[in-house]
């Protein structure tokens, strides 16, 4: 069984509650920028996620 990693727990959380905060009938930055930070957060902690080099290297070594 694989296992998941707690940051891709993390990053589909803050994707979830950004995309919930978002008022979708205003969609302007400054009304929302509580929502886009988070959303933002949540798309390069994914990213991390995927392309973390550090544990690319630990598991060479082993």
């Amino acid at each position: 069984m694989k296992k998941i990693k707690i940051i891709s727990i993390i990053a589909i959380v803050f994707l979830a509650i950004g995309i919930s905060y978002l008022n979708f009938e205003n969609l302007n930055v400054f009304e929302n920028y509580k929502a886009y930070i988070l959303i933002v957060l949540g798309i390069f902690t994914f990213a991390f996620s995927f392309f973390n080099p550090i544990g690319v290297n630990m598991e060479s070594n082993k």
